[in-house]
């Protein structure tokens, strides 16, 4: 009898022991899943905050460069967004100077019109670069559409949609000038042809970059021969999509490399719109020098450097009725 009562608390005690262990790999396997759900909810929060970081980050690049609005450039990036772009020109004036041959400065440097100063090839490649960044700033607008960091967790690459500025745009109006500057269409061919010369050619490419930078400055408001419209921004009608690559520093900001911008800028100029496409804007400010269309006989009188207090010469389309 005592055998069998001792055998049934065996048993029970089997059974117990069973059940405890059960209980105890199924609360450890319980704990295991929660464990790693947490983990997954704790990436998932940690990669929706990168997201966040790259996105404002971008942001505040595509402010810069495609709207006037830089104020926020200087917190992540160290200087101001004109200081920080005119390095890269430095390089670039220096990289075109040396490809196109254009030294000693002494030889390329040109008055291209009487009412301009002589501007030597470091001036006139500067100016263009700067009134380029001015032009992409007329875009005005954007959408970021995607973020994707890599799995380094250092680089990302950010989607934008916007609106570019017109290649095609751009030279026909760059074109207009120079057809009045040779002395009409007619000479258009005999310049085209004096391309074919080396040393030609490099005036011919500063001649260029000289009238982008001065026609888009509106300098040239004053001659009735040169049509207000040529000086407004030229823009594609459609939107398109830009990659931009962001790397992360050791501050933790996502920051656009100078080569990466450089690739930007090339990227925002498009060459698919014909010329039938063409939304001009007109967001640059003009310099004083083309404003005085807008003022009276006696403002005219007090400011326009040509005339002497004897002769009213108040209009500047009169005094300089031709480029």
């Amino acid at each position: 009898m005592k055998k069998i009562k001792l055998l049934s608390i065996l048993a029970l005690s089997t059974v117990v022991l069973g059940a405890c262990s059960v209980f105890s790999n199924q609360s450890s396997e319980a704990s295991s899943d929660n464990k790693e759900n947490t983990e997954q909810v704790e990436k998932k929060d940690e990669a929706a905050e990168v997201k966040e970081k790259v996105t404002k980050d971008a942001e505040i690049l595509l402010d810069s460069v495609l709207t006037s609005d830089s104020s926020r450039f200087k917190k992540i990036y160290g200087e101001t967004y004109e200081k920080w772009t005119e390095a890269i020109f430095a390089v670039q004036t220096s990289e075109k100077i040396k490809e196109e041959g254009l030294s000693p400065a002494s030889t390329y440097s040109v008055q291209w019109h009487k009412d301009f100063p002589v501007e030597t090839p470091e001036e006139t490649i500067s100016g263009f670069l700067k009134m380029k960044r001015k032009l992409f700033q007329d875009i005005g607008s954007y959408t970021v559409k995607d973020v994707k960091v890599d799995e380094s967790g250092n680089t990302a690459t950010v989607t934008f949609n916007s609106k570019k500025l017109h290649s095609k745009g751009l030279t026909s109006s760059i074109r207009e000038v120079l057809t009045i500057l040779i002395g009409g269409i007619d000479n258009l061919g005999k310049y085209n042809q004096a391309g074919s010369n080396v040393d030609i050619k490099r005036y011919q490419t500063l001649v260029t970059y000289w009238i982008y930078e001065h026609l888009f400055r509106k300098d040239f408001a004053t001659y009735s021969d040169v049509d207000a419209e040529a000086a407004l921004t030229p823009l594609t009608t459609g939107d398109f999509d830009t990659e931009i690559k962001l790397t992360k520093d050791k501050d933790g900001n996502w920051l656009i490399s100078q080569e990466d911008y450089r690739t930007l800028s090339t990227e925002l100029m498009d060459t698919t719109e014909g010329y039938d496409k063409i939304d001009r804007k007109n967001s640059t400010k003009s310099k004083s020098k083309s404003t005085d269309k807008s003022s009276d006989k006696s403002s005219d009188k007090s400011t326009d450097k040509s005339t002497d207090k004897s002769t009213d010469k108040s209009s500047d389309k009169k005094d300089k009725s031709n480029i």
